[in-house]
């Protein structure tokens, strides 16, 4: 079979790619458009830039910033250069490096103060072609290129590393499967410091298609309206508030498809999504599967909605003995990256998952629970160890249990009960945690936790926590 855009050796001709769709365009954002061969010129000058600041192989250079055409540039560089690229949450306090990781540079227009790292400016990466342009041809497929954060079930962030090849497969099997082509325009609804944001526009850019780049994805409805897409990515909270606003409806339901992931969907949003004639497409992935492993097919039945879809090209799926779904193929992620080192887990080229799924009669996963405490809050991975330990921190907490709660928005929410020596004071309490945690894993409740509430031995029971908070909701 032959691949595009791959020379004899199967390196990816990046140069070559770009050239193919020449003027078509390749991004379009708020304030221009960029045809693919202004990425070219653009990406050249950035590749020059940085080696004239002195970035080079085996380097990491993390980028703290919004939503950007800057993250594109970086990314592709990272390519070509053979450095890793990170992108870290923006909503993170400024200065807080996951996974233990030391960073050689860092690219972000906020204050460089807290890095611990040589600071680049937005303003540094561009200038003009160079008059000897690198070239951007003959790249390999096993070069790692980027490290994308996750939690792990001991509540600490671990670096996942992707290579070359993983986007291109990732971003190949998502043409085939959705059948993608020039005449396709997918919205950036999806931060770029996560997988399925930059997949995006890998996925555009080898079909020749378009991305829109919109620097909120907490306001979708605007750019919808304005721009048009015909195929964008969301994630259950987004989808909901779309759902809200009549007009935004119907320029849904003219799309192609309404990829729909990153949490569990409820099925009445499902079935709300369905009557309103727009062509949402439920799917299943994770970060170290290079965002999606499975998909519902367009045109397919409407009770095959309900499930996570079939397997798309150049992924493997398959279920232990106890339904643990476990994924292979050509999309998944090198290694780990914990407490800066290096942590292999795969087995024979496999990836044993949380997740626990079932096949149904059509061939279609279905995924029924997890195997760990981590739960899904608007796409955001919640951990609840990770926040306990954050409220230990602020000094103003002896103990603490984070349980998660069913909310109409977000699927669920982090509620916490909290054991202080003192007057709970929650505001206080979310006040620091701010300055350590983005805001969505910060405890939509902090309740007040006794020294014999939901005790099991030596061990809290979480589940009677869980049935506390959630009547505690229901009452509200």
């Amino acid at each position: 079979m032959t691949l595009p855009f791959l020379d004899h050796k199967k390196r990816l001709d990046l140069e070559a790619l770009l050239d193919a769709y020449g003027g078509a365009p390749a991004l379009i954002s708020k304030s221009q458009t960029l045809s693919f061969n202004v990425v070219k010129s653009g990406l050249q000058g950035v590749v020059s830039n940085l080696r004239t600041l002195g970035v080079r192989p085996g380097q990491l250079l993390c980028i703290h910033a919004p939503n950007s055409q800057d993250h594109i540039y970086l990314f592709l560089a990272s390519w070509v250069m053979g450095f890793t690229y990170a992108a870290l949450d923006p909503k993170a306090p400024p200065g807080k490096i996951p996974a233990g990781l030391q960073p050689d540079f860092l690219v972000t227009p906020g204050d460089p103060a807290p890095w611990p790292c040589r600071m680049i400016s937005p303003h540094d990466l561009h200038a003009p072609a160079p008059s000897d342009p690198p070239s951007l041809n003959s790249i390999p497929l096993d070069r790692e290129c980027s490290v994308i954060f996750t939690s792990g079930s001991t509540g600490e962030p671990k670096g996942v590393v992707h290579t070359v090849g993983n986007f291109y497969y990732s971003a190949l099997g998502s043409v085939e499967f959705f059948g993608l082509d020039q005449n396709d325009s997918w919205l950036v609804s999806l931060p770029l410091f996560h997988v399925g944001g930059m997949l995006i526009f890998i996925r555009t850019m080898l079909c020749g298609g378009t991305s829109l780049v919109h620097d909120n994805p907490g306001d979708l409805a605007p750019a919808v309206l304005q721009r048009r897409p015909t195929i964008l990515s969301v994630v259950p909270a987004q989808l909901q508030r779309l759902l809200d606003d009549p007009k935004t409806r119907d320029a849904l339901a003219a799309c192609k498809a309404i990829l729909l992931g990153g949490a569990p969907c409820p099925a009445p949003l499902i079935e709300k999504t369905l009557d309103a004639g727009i062509p949402v497409l439920p799917t299943y992935g994770s970060t170290e599967a290079c965002a999606m492993v499975t998909a519902v097919r367009p045109g397919a039945q409407r009770q095959e909605h309900f499930t996570a879809g079939k397997v798309l090209p150049y992924r493997a799926v398959s279920l232990a003995h106890d339904g643990t779904v476990t994924i292979g193929g050509e999309t998944l992620f090198k290694h780990y990256i914990v407490d800066g080192k290096p942590e292999h887990v795969l087995v024979d080229g496999k990836f044993r998952t949380a997740d626990l799924g079932e096949w149904d009669g059509d061939g279609n996963l279905k995924i029924t629970g997890r195997r760990d405490l981590v739960f899904i809050s608007g796409g955001e991975n919640i951990n609840p160890a990770e926040i306990e330990k954050a409220m230990s921190e602020t000094g103003l907490v002896l103990e603490a249990v984070v349980v998660p709660v069913e909310d109409d928005v977000f699927g669920q929410v982090p509620w916490a009960f909290a054991l202080a020596d003192k007057e709970l004071d929650q505001d206080q309490i979310k006040k620091a945690l701010k300055k350590i945690l983005p805001s969505y894993k910060i405890p939509k409740k902090i309740l007040p936790l006794t020294p014999d509430m939901g005790q099991k031995g030596v061990k809290r029971d979480r589940k009677a926590l869980q049935k506390i908070a959630a009547d505690t909701a229901k009452k509200a």
